[in-house]
């Protein structure tokens, strides 16, 4: 999220309530964060049906945190590979470098 030195304010609507956010980050990113939260919660209750806004917004609350943790782990997974992957790629060129400072016959 982009940074501002001044708070800004901005009016956000979530489930059906308007809240006034005041902060240095990026308007259209909170806007954005915002649409997110909304859209769950709409989702939320599509699926589970009547409920409560509480409850519709812990649940989808939930959802977002399980979300979250998957693209960690999805993260971390591809930070493991791609690590693999540069050492082995070190280790080739290495290995073809060592091989052309080798004196010819």
């Amino acid at each position: 999220m982009a940074e501002s030195d001044v708070p800004a304010s901005l009016t956000v609507e979530i489930g059906g309530e308007e809240y006034a956010i005041r902060s240095t980050g990026d308007p259209r990113e909170i806007e954005r964060c915002a649409e997110f939260v909304d859209e769950s919660i709409r989702q939320v209750r599509r699926r589970a049906g009547l409920l409560d806004g509480y409850k519709a917004t812990i649940l989808a609350a939930l959802s977002i945190a399980a979300q979250y943790y998957d693209a960690q782990g999805e993260l971390e997974d591809l930070r493991a590979r791609m690590a693999l992957r540069s050492k082995s790629l070190v280790a080739e060129i290495e290995a073809e470098l060592t091989a052309s400072d080798e004196p010819q016959s």
